[in-house]
């Protein structure tokens, strides 16, 4: 007998025996889940669905557990890398500016914080590998094999990493750069199906809200993943992997032009936004 298999099955079991009891679950509607459940395999969207809906848990499992609890220690809270991460993004000179196309479309976003130990202190020289979408939600140094199962528009006419690039913090753990807001990320689904019907009865979206990426890392810490989400996004709660944490929401400030930050001068219209990252030491 297979004693981990065993033990796993009996835990799921049980979890979902009591869900079906906490809330009255018919056999009517039993049987409309395994209806459901048959379809979605017959049209081959299980595998999407099931990273969709557990994708995060099970990275977290794998990944994640240097971070998990963040709230013992005030580390920052991880988040997966996801699909879109491309290595060897190109180090940035001061004053950093994510590199981008002349005219880049969309908001300039100037985006600065410190990097930290969870005892306080700042971290000189702490990397920042920054990725993102363009305005319009698409990655640079994207193949369909990097995101399948998703179907994500992959955009070939956009410069190799484009809103890619790699920073490193001051003497003082401090870190800034400018960029754009990005765009919504859409996952690709398809317009009818199971998984499409699933989503719209629970109000779920088709997309991801803004964000930019980061891996943080330095010497003597656990690797960071994160996330900066927009507060006010109306679809951080209509997500598939669950409401986004507050924790990794940020206000994004109207700022006027002419404005002069510590290494950046920026001449038009733009947002400013503070994240700092509370690295946990190995």
């Amino acid at each position: 007998m297979n004693d981990r298999l065993s033990v796993v099955f009996d835990d799921v079991q049980r979890a979902l025996g009591e869900v079906i009891e906490r809330h009255q679950v018919t056999q009517a509607e039993f049987g409309a889940a395994l209806g459901w459940l048959s379809t979605a395999a017959q049209e081959n969207e299980l595998p999407l669905a099931a990273l969709l809906f557990l994708g995060f848990p099970l990275l977290q499992a794998n990944d994640g557990g240097a971070y998990t609890r963040p709230e013992s220690d005030g580390a920052s809270t991880w988040i997966p890398a996801g699909p879109a991460y491309v290595a060897g993004a190109p180090l940035l000179e001061r004053p950093y500016v994510l590199p981008m196309r002349q005219d880049e479309p969309g908001e300039a976003l100037v985006v600065s914080g410190t990097v930290r130990s969870t005892t306080g202190e700042p971290i000189a020289g702490a990397l920042l590998d920054i990725w993102q979408t363009n305005a319009e939600g698409r990655y640079s140094d994207m193949t369909p094999e990097m995101v399948f199962p998703l179907v994500i528009h992959i955009d070939d006419s956009l410069p190799s990493f484009n809103l890619r690039g790699r920073l490193t913090t001051d003497d003082q753990g401090r870190y800034e750069y400018l960029t754009v807001i990005p765009g919504a990320e859409e996952l690709g689904i398809h317009d009818s199906g199971p998984l499409r019907a699933l989503m719209t009865a629970l109000d779920k979206v088709d997309e991801r809200p803004r964000h930019i990426h980061a891996l943080v890392t330095h010497e003597g810490f656990h690797d960071l993943t994160h996330q900066i989400h927009f507060d006010g996004d109306p679809e951080l709660t209509r997500v598939t992997e669950g409401i986004v944490p507050a924790a990794v929401t940020y206000p994004a400030k109207a700022a006027a032009a002419p404005a002069h930050y510590a290494t950046l001068t920026v001449d038009r219209p733009h947002r400013t936004l503070t994240c700092d990252y509370v690295l946990r030491p190995r």
